[in-house]
């Protein structure tokens, strides 16, 4: 067969093209000789070079870093002077029944555009390269702070991490940054938010990574992450923020009888994280039952007299932001009570489906330190170190963070508690399942064989309640549900 000379041409500057490639870029196969072969050209996209790239988000998440830790600062200062404030009565939580309708109002009301306010909703944002308004972080902020400040059982990590993410958010636009640097900057900020609120640089910003997807680790935004939270503690810092810390003094001498314990309690504690779990999931259907039966002031006010009751019953502990209920342990206090963690768990469902706004990890601290310091004795431990097991491990298990819970131990009990932590945050996290506080977090990892990857879905926890809210047989639906998470599963839910 003869061959035109046109065609020569082109086939002979095909294969100079094709020789000045490197050979890694060359896909051959068996029949090379007959021009079977591939060229991998993702190589040659024009990017630019690592130096500048990794110049331009140092800058870039520096900038995001001081932002932040400047919102954080003023967050913190602004919460301790109102809780401050509010200590001065006695019975500060009583107005609660009105004062938790007001709030669902102002959530509801002012400003109905900026309705993405909480964390999950945040993650939802940066997991569909949506971006986050700056009104919705400021909603965050304030309705967190009236939160905590009337006595509902809340976390002040949310706000913070809310308002990381809607100044990356802006800045990206600001700059016209693309979609993907625009997300890269919300992850930022996010991990910014969380290292400057609870003075964890390292494990705050490997948070904002981890909590996104359930096996999968953005490592493109491991440096910015970085930067973004080392600066936003250093900024806090700065500003006179102080942050507790709780040293674990024993020598780090491994033991076998020790490390059994720790492995016993670890599978403990992802049962705890499932229980914390559940008692969300639950009332919030319950509560929304009520608001469809009722309407959505009786639902507040029903959940306020109970919130209430509680703190009458058994102590205000157990309501507001609850720092000293595991300050205290880990301080080597006494234990209030043996069933202070199913209470807080109690306390901090009935706050949010109620309409409080706030964090869900401060509370998940005080349930992991209580229920740490109930197994210390019936393991014969320290009480302390294992309230500092449980405080990461149930953080582990119930928001699907292993990796950022670990190094969160070493940063604030030290590094003796390292190879201990990291166990009982891993088997915590393997025994938990597909159960999340963070219903928007996607999950691309079996847990449960190790080896064969899931396909990747989110469990919407409020979508599930929408679909549940029947007036008709809702609460034999819910505990249907309940039950199917006893066990880990690993069905998709969304698709039943």
């Amino acid at each position: 067969m003869r061959i035109s000379a046109g065609k020569q041409a082109g086939f002979l500057t095909y294969s100079i093209a094709i020789s000045r490639l490197p050979r890694q870029s060359l896909r051959c196969g068996m029949r090379a000789r007959e021009g079977f072969c591939t060229i991998n050209t993702s190589m040659y996209t024009r990017r630019p070079s690592s130096f500048w790239n990794i110049l331009k988000w140092f800058v870039l998440s520096t900038l995001v870093g001081i932002v932040v830790g400047i919102v954080d600062a003023a967050f913190l200062k602004t919460l301790d002077a109102a809780i401050g404030w509010r200590n001065r009565f006695p019975l500060y939580f009583i107005g609660l029944p009105v004062f938790l309708y007001v709030i669902w109002l102002l959530a509801r009301k002012a400003a109905p555009k900026a309705q993405d306010y909480s964390t999950d909703a945040v993650i939802n944002k940066i997991n569909s390269y949506r971006p986050v308004g700056v009104l919705s972080a400021v909603k965050s902020l304030v309705l967190s702070v009236l939160t905590m400040t009337v006595g509902g059982s809340a976390g002040k990590e949310a706000p913070c991490a809310d308002a990381g993410a809607g100044i990356g958010s802006v800045l990206g636009r600001i700059l016209r940054m693309s979609a993907e640097d625009q997300r890269k900057m919300m992850i930022c900020g996010v991990s910014a938010g969380f290292a400057g609120v609870f003075g964890v640089p390292i494990s705050g910003a490997l948070f904002g990574l981890e909590v996104l997807w359930v096996g999968h680790i953005f490592y493109d935004v491991m440096f910015p992450a970085f930067i973004a939270g080392i600066t936003a503690f250093q900024v806090t810092t700065w500003l006179g923020v102080d942050y507790i810390y709780h040293p674990m003094n024993f020598a780090p001498v491994f033991a076998e009888q020790f490390f059994l314990k720790v492995v016993l309690a670890g599978l403990f504690f992802g049962v705890v994280a499932i229980m914390f779990t559940e008692v969300l999931k639950f009332a919030k259907v319950l509560f929304r039952y009520i608001s469809l039966r009722t309407s959505p002031f009786w639902r507040s006010f029903i959940g306020g007299a109970v919130l209430v009751a509680v703190g009458l019953a058994f102590s205000p502990l157990y309501l507001g932001l609850g720092m000293d209920g595991f300050n205290g342990i880990l301080a080597g206090g006494e234990l209030h009570s043996p069933f202070g963690f199913l209470i807080k768990s109690f306390t901090t469902a009935i706050t949010f489906a109620a309409g409080g706004v706030g964090g869900i990890v401060t509370p998940i601290f005080f349930v992991g330190a209580q229920s740490g310091a109930v197994l210390a004795p019936l393991l014969g431990t320290d009480t302390a170190t294992m309230a500092a097991l449980g405080l990461v491990a149930v953080l582990a298990g119930a928001a699907n963070t292993p990796l950022s819970a670990s190094i969160m131990a070493i940063e604030l009990f030290g590094a003796e508690i390292a190879p201990y932590a990291a166990v009982a945050c891993v088997i915590s996290f393997l025994l938990s399942g597909r159960q999340s506080v963070y219903g928007s977090q996607r999950i691309s990892f079996d847990k449960e064989s190790l080896d064969n990857p899931a396909e990747p879905v989110s469990y919407d926890h409020a979508d599930k309640a929408r679909r549940m809210s029947g007036r008709k047989g809702l609460l034999l639906k819910t505990f249907k549900e309940m039950s199917k998470h006893l066990v880990p599963r690993f069905e998709d839910d969304e698709k039943k």
